[in-house]
């Protein structure tokens, strides 16, 4: 990581900027719901400038961060992003002191304090017993709990952790991009074999649909709505009482795709929590994404967010809410708490030539909550 940085350091100026699934939620869902929500983010940083600078960046994008700080010299976590000239992104990280948050018991006492959801994101599979424990205690204080699946890696290597959670139903809410759910209905041979035994791929749509149906299954997933982006076709909803919602994508110029999935969530969640019918958070997440899209890092100016708010409040105004926030509508303040595998600070550079690079320095948490 250090090689990469020092790398990157060379040919652009880097910018740092509080990143990771968990916490770009969690600044989402704040900075969208303002006063109307109360949002915090647990996990754990190294003692270093990096864990200070992150406290201090998610604050001021109204997230409260309640982050332990490791005392075994660990560096905090960091990531490093890579995005080529069409706004595509990959991604290479170092986990540092996140890695030593194994269990709630080392968590501040009342850290999920009411809460009303607890959104986790896919990486906290890795650590399944400390996932476990914090979905059923945010459960048993009667909080929705959600998750990203993070990668179709994760979804190929944390099956059975994944499956665990939902046979369990400890899983309300599950996000998926449209590779995800392949994975998930190629892994579990949701669709039978091709028909002339190539072993071809399965269509696309009828992969997507194979893994929300078993996901949202009695027998299977056990959960109450499954949302899969489709990137630039937009997203489909569907709900175990029988609800759905798609929306298109929005046309903008594209940036870099930082951060645009987490942003979805924030805005699928965000108006979710308001008592917003699937189509009606289908479109704010979609809104919320595009304006991620069109901008660099995973982290949005305040016009960008003006205009999200704007958004997402016609779109809740269009139709009467209905439907699948009930359990989560009217609450004056909602606390959604988002594990994640890290808290990043992302620093962003153009290199000059190629690709953006958005190096992330993420204090890898646990836990945020909005």
């Amino acid at each position: 990581m250090e090689k990469l940085l020092a790398a990157a350091a060379t040919q652009s100026e880097l910018a740092r900027i509080p990143g990771g699934s968990a916490a770009n939620v969690v600044k989402g869902v704040a900075n969208i719901a303002g006063a109307n929500a109360s949002c915090r983010f647990v996990g754990m940083v190294g003692a270093d400038a990096t864990g200070a600078e992150y406290r201090a960046k998610l604050s001021a994008q109204g997230v409260a961060p309640v982050l332990l700080e490791s005392d075994s010299g660990a560096p905090s976590a960091c990531a490093v992003c890579f995005v080529t000239p069409d706004g595509q992104r990959t991604m290479r990280t170092c986990l540092g002191a996140s890695l030593e948050l194994q269990s709630c018991a080392q968590l501040p006492d009342r850290w999920n304090e009411g809460c009303r959801l607890l959104h986790a994101e896919g990486y906290c599979l890795y650590r399944p017993k400390l996932a476990r424990e914090m979905m059923s205690l945010a459960r048993a204080a009667g909080a929705l709990t959600s998750i990203d699946l993070a990668s179709f890696e994760l979804v190929r290597n944390c099956k059975d952790s994944m499956l665990g959670l939902l046979k369990d139903g400890l899983i309300d809410l599950i996000f998926a991009n449209e590779e995800e759910a392949v994975t998930l209905c190629t892994e579990l041979g949701l669709l039978p074999p091709a028909a002339d035994g190539s072993g071809a791929a399965p269509d696309t749509d009828a992969a997507v649909e194979a893994a929300q149906r078993f996901l949202l299954s009695p027998t299977g997933g056990r959960c109450k709505v499954a949302v899969t982006s489709l990137g630039a076709r937009g997203c489909v909803a569907r709900a175990a009482d029988g609800g759905q919602g798609a929306a298109a994508a929005c046309r903008v110029q594209v940036v870099d795709t930082i951060g645009a999935g987490d942003f979805f969530t924030a805005g699928f969640l965000a108006a979710y929590l308001r008592g917003g019918s699937l189509q009606q958070c289908a479109a704010a997440g979609c809104a919320s994404g595009a304006e991620a899209v069109q901008a660099k890092g995973a982290e949005l100016p305040e016009e960008s967010f003006v205009r999200l708010r704007a958004a997402i409040e016609s779109i809740l105004a269009a139709q009467p809410a209905a439907g699948g926030a009930a359990a989560a509508a009217g609450a004056a303040a909602v606390v959604a708490a988002t594990m994640g595998a890290g808290a990043k600070a992302v620093n962003t550079a153009t290199l000059v030539g190629t690709p953006v690079a958005a190096v992330t320095a993420k204090p890898e948490p646990v836990a945020a909550m909005v």
